[in-house]
């Protein structure tokens, strides 16, 4: 494992670094960044910083092959506190500025546009010019949208689960740890474009671990190795997938004022027969943003979002990549030889990463426990 430097740890504006012995970062396509810290707190930071209701402020710095790393949190509780002779130790759980900002905001109020747009206004409406949305793909859903006095997180879910891109793909909303802070809006589409690339430009492998003369020699060769893959699911409850429709139905959709039917044949290879009821277009003079751009395409992409996930490998431990994140595509070499390769190599969507820290003889280790996920074999 590599070290990183000029680690930095203050709560509100006092410097914890010498107490923080682990740490964890946690970063996924579902969502926004959380973490916890380890603390071994020898001069009862605790009783006199944490007030009660007080929001404290986290904020986490770092330099990793001069790469550096910073990022703004909100103290969301102590958990598993010890008393021993010494002081005490404690967790402190930890969570992104967004999570305060959309839990907290309530949202009333009607858009139109594409859901890109939407997002982008409800957004405005939350969070301050700091917290900065990346629109990484081209958003076609588009409609009206009444919020009815929710939540900014529930809001936002909403267009999440319906949008999708030009070329049809699903939405995701989610934070990397790399981009310090910025929330991105992408496509599945988009995340297969996104290849996580060497400095040299070529696209990067994570591999397994194996001490050679030539990583003897060049140690970095070893950064994105590990020597625990688990290919956690393959095709996990198959057979129910299928009586769903997950890859495809045979559609009869019935438009009841029009008195028409449309056979929609199966996207892939499944042949499950339903019928669908569309609702009538001279119901509303404008297109509801959840409704879709027929009355299977929500069902449509939302298979294409639990698709995503039916291949499930991770790789644990891995030496840390320098500025890797979820929503990045990576190829994958678990053996090398003729008898350990395997079909479950290849390219990979990165769903989560979790950044793990350890403090040993006085320096922070660094390491990766990554998620990776596809459809099928790419």
């Amino acid at each position: 494992m590599y070290n990183i430097q000029n680690f930095k740890v203050y709560i509100d504006n006092t410097d914890i670094s010498a107490m923080v012995v682990g740490m964890t970062i946690y970063e996924s396509i579902h969502g926004n960044i959380k973490a916890t810290l380890n603390v071994d707190d020898k001069v009862n930071f605790f009783d006199v910083f944490f007030r009660g209701i007080t929001l404290n402020i986290v904020k986490l710095s770092y330099t990793y092959f001069d790469v550096p790393t910073e990022i703004i949190l909100y103290a969301d509780g102590i958990t598993d506190q010890k008393i021993t002779k010494q002081g005490k130790t404690y967790i402190i759980k930890a969570v992104s500025v967004n999570n305060f900002n959309e839990a907290t905001a309530r949202i009333c109020n009607a858009y139109n546009g594409t859901s890109a747009d939407i997002l982008t206004d409800i957004w405005g409406e939350t969070h301050a010019e700091k917290n900065i949305l990346m629109i990484d793909s081209d958003v076609t859903s588009n409609g009206k949208y009444v919020v009815p006095n929710i939540s900014a997180r529930q809001a936002m879910n909403d267009i999440v689960n319906t949008a999708y891109c030009k070329m049809n793909t699903p939405m995701f909303l989610y934070q990397r740890l790399a981009d310090n802070g910025i929330t991105r809006f992408t496509s599945i589409d988009t995340m297969l474009e996104t290849n996580y690339l060497t400095t040299n430009g070529k696209p990067f492998t994570i591999h397994s671990q194996e001490i050679t003369q030539g990583s003897a020699e060049a140690p970095l060769r070893t950064v994105g190795s590990s020597s625990k893959f688990t290919l956690t699911d393959y095709n996990m409850d198959f057979i129910k997938k299928v009586s769903e429709g997950m890859w495809g139905k045979s559609i009869l959709e019935v438009s009841l004022d029009e008195t028409t039917e449309t056979v929609i044949k199966p996207a892939e290879v499944t042949n499950i027969p339903i019928t669908k009821f569309s609702r009538s277009k001279d119901l509303f003079d404008e297109k509801s943003l959840m409704s879709g751009y027929s009355a299977t395409s929500s069902e449509l992409i939302r298979n294409m979002k639990f698709r995503l996930f039916n291949t499930v490998l991770t790789a644990n431990d891995v030496i840390a990549i320098p500025g890797v994140g979820c929503g990045m595509l990576i190829n994958v070499e678990q053996g090398g030889g003729q008898m350990s390769g395997t079909k479950s190599d290849g390219l990979y969507i990165i769903s989560y990463v979790s950044h793990n820290y350890r403090m040993e003889d006085g320096s922070m280790e660094y390491s990766q426990n990554i998620g990776l996920v596809r459809e099928g074999n790419i």
